[in-house]
């Protein structure tokens, strides 16, 4: 598939102005509107930066967190919160997927705009709970991770960011290697690696408990039901 004329997919920041969504992959919309490509060809035009700037954002990181992502997304394919049409090009590392115009970032965060906590508050707790009894730990839990399909459905993408719970390790490597600046506390929070691999669990965890928030509301009524905490 030809993307040359697509444009960048970017989130809204809290105060509604377009931001980067995330340091992964590059993602892209139809002109459209209908398909969403991941795109991990490296380099990209949306995550490449100078040498200088980004020495660990790699070839080998984009190739890795494709084959995640890839694993994942087909693993839980059959759920009904999985993303729609998936087509995977391998050879060009490319996802495509059926798309809905915006994310859940963008509905959360629109300007002036207001979204219940009813229709949404319940849905991503559902899915991350499932998730977990499913055995996974998936980081990658914000608004801009998710969408809302034709019948009100949330399905969630990004699933590059998925660790088991029983093996919750990713080599330091890669992580450092899509780390934004501003959240490398949160890496940090995780200790020291072993090895040269992180224990992500911490993270999720952490993560759940305090530092993801949808609009005003943090995600700890889902860690509380989860951990009994």
């Amino acid at each position: 598939m030809n993307i040359d004329n697509w444009q960048p997919y970017l989130k809204l920041d809290t105060e509604g102005q377009p931001c980067m969504a995330q340091q992964t992959y590059e993602p892209l919309v139809s002109p459209d509107g209908k398909t969403f490509c991941k795109n991990y060809k490296f380099p990209n035009e949306y995550q490449y930066r100078d040498e200088k700037d980004r020495p660990l954002y790699t070839d080998e990181v984009c190739d890795w967190f494709f084959d995640n992502e890839v694993k994942y997304l087909l693993e839980f394919e059959d759920k009904p919160y999985a993303p729609e049409d998936i087509d995977i090009d391998f050879a060009n590392r490319q996802i495509f997927l059926k798309w809905h115009s915006k994310s859940c970032n963008q509905i959360m965060y629109a300007p002036n705009g207001f979204w219940p906590q009813g229709e949404w508050r319940d849905q991503i707790k559902d899915i991350i709970l499932d998730q977990y009894n499913e055995g996974i730990y998936k980081l990658t839990m914000y608004p801009h991770c998710h969408y809302i399909d034709s019948q009100g459905q949330m399905r969630a993408i990004d699933w590059y960011g998925c660790v088991p719970i029983d093996k919750p390790y990713i080599a330091e490597k890669y992580m450092q290697g899509i780390i934004h600046e501003t959240a490398q506390f949160r890496l940090d929070e995780t200790g020291a690696a072993v090895n040269n691999v992180l224990n992500l669990e911490t993270m999720f965890k952490r993560s759940l408990g305090e530092h993801v928030f949808w609009g005003n509301q943090n995600m700890s009524y889902i860690y509380k039901e989860l951990f009994n905490a």
